[in-house]
């Protein structure tokens, strides 16, 4: 055991700064804030980096402006950024008071960009080097750096006199090369790069296409700002895949399992009073075949038959869908081919599950009427599954409202109603013909 470390700390010491994370934003804050304060400071600082947002703040919001002032002071800037971005203006500004000028500028730098670009998920710790600067000179600029990790090193970068980036040299290069081979004639100068104000998502994109290590960041004037690495690309897609999920059931793409109950309250109700309103229009449609299933009371054992297999079908195309719409897969021109192939696909499982539904209506009630009506109706209703499935997303982003947000509840409402009107509307269609 560390001398002068209470024995209730030591656990806490062996903990990856990640697990300790976890750890602390499990309890009470305020005993959360009381093993911090005691923590070693590096360890601290690590731990904070690793804190969700919403844990940082309320685990921080508290302490004075000196404490937070030490943590900061042993992050990198961009980690700093992080966790400072999720504090109030004003605590914000006090702890920039007692950090060493040259810190925060790095960090306010960062700040400025908004934290779903770019720029908001850089880092600003990269190697560039001078194109006009030779391998030798390059060498010795290297060894008066301070100390870099080795994420830092995956590429080294190439600005000219105005830090506008021209070219990428490998490490391999920049060791075997001779010592006065010059940096411009042995660069890369086709370097894939983002802007600062790309959008996290797309960024994500190219990494996951690409599989780059990292991606330089640059600003509007083609200055180099920063690089954001692989790690945190996969971050952000883990980020915006549990958004996707979340937002297409009608949740905020922001809550956790171990969310206050009195936030995720406020996040789940207004969209469980959309889903209700959706479900007083379905019961309007049953409404209006009210006489109808009096005097065919069977219809009411197929009527949750149809809706279901109508929803659980809707669900399947607009998984898809949305998948292939966040991963960029879906070019220009593509929509109508998904809409043919769902079409296809809803007329081929419409005749099939239609038919097993129509024979079994025609077994267990002995009624061919009721089959052959059951059976229709399954094969309208999977084909309007198969059209909101993709026209509900697809629609949703021609009005630059995000694919995912909600669509289920949307695509239920269609199948529902649909399927109750299909089906309703053909048995009393049929009722009449048959004069019964």
């Amino acid at each position: 055991m560390t001398e002068g470390t209470p024995i209730f700390l030591e656990e806490y010491l062996r903990l990856h700064p990640a697990d300790l994370a976890d750890r602390l934003q499990r309890m009470p804050a305020d005993e959360a804030r009381e093993i911090l304060r005691q923590l070693p400071r590096p360890i601290a600082s690590d731990m904070l980096a690793e804190l969700e947002a919403d844990k940082a703040r309320d685990l921080l919001g508290a302490l004075p402006s000196e404490e937070l002032a030490a943590f900061f002071l042993e992050l990198p800037p961009n980690a700093a950024a992080d966790v400072l971005g999720g504090l109030p203006v004003m605590q914000r500004r006090d702890v920039f008071t007692k950090l060493p000028p040259e810190k925060v500028q790095s960090i306010d730098a960062l700040l400025r960009y908004a934290v779903d670009t770019a720029g908001g998920i850089m880092s600003d710790r990269f190697i560039a080097l001078r194109a006009a600067d030779s391998v030798g000179q390059s060498q010795e600029r290297l060894r008066g750096m301070p100390e870099q990790r080795p994420e830092d090193i995956s590429y080294l970068y190439v600005t000219d006199d105005a830090n506008r980036l021209v070219g990428v040299v490998t490490l391999r290069d920049l060791v075997f090369r001779n010592a006065d081979r010059r940096i411009e004639d042995m660069m890369n100068r086709d370097v894939r790069f983002v802007r600062a104000d790309d959008d996290q998502e797309e960024v994500a994109r190219q990494f996951e296409h690409y599989h780059y290590m990292g991606l330089p960041v640059l600003d509007r004037q083609g200055r180099l700002v920063g690089v954001v690495k692989a790690s945190d690309a996969l971050r952000v897609a883990q980020s915006e895949a549990t958004e996707d999920m979340q937002l297409m059931v009608g949740l905020s793409g922001e809550e956790r399992a171990l969310t206050p109950w009195s936030v995720s309250i406020k996040r789940r109700l207004p969209w469980l009073y959309v889903n209700l309103a959706t479900a007083f229009l379905a019961a309007i449609v049953v409404g209006w075949f009210e006489d109808t299933i009096a005097r065919w009371t069977a219809l009411a054992i197929f009527l949750p038959i149809i809706a279901g297999q109508g929803g659980n079908a809707g669900m399947q195309t607009l998984t898809v869908i949305i998948r292939d719409l966040a991963l960029g897969e879906l070019a220009p021109g593509d929509g109508r081919k998904a809409l043919i192939k769902e079409i296809i696909l809803g007329l081929i499982n419409g005749l099939a599950i239609g038919l097993v539904v129509g024979v079994l209506g025609y077994l267990w009630k002995g009624s061919a009427s009721l089959g052959f009506v059951a059976g229709t109706a399954m094969l309208l209703n999977q084909l309007a599954a198969a059209l909101s499935g993709v026209l509900i997303p697809f629609g949703l982003k021609v009005l630059k409202i995000d694919p995912a947000l909600a669509s289920s509840i949307f695509v239920t409402t269609v199948t529902d109603v649909a399927g109750f009107f299909f089906f309703l509307g053909l048995a009393a269609l049929c009722m009449r013909w048959l004069g019964g």
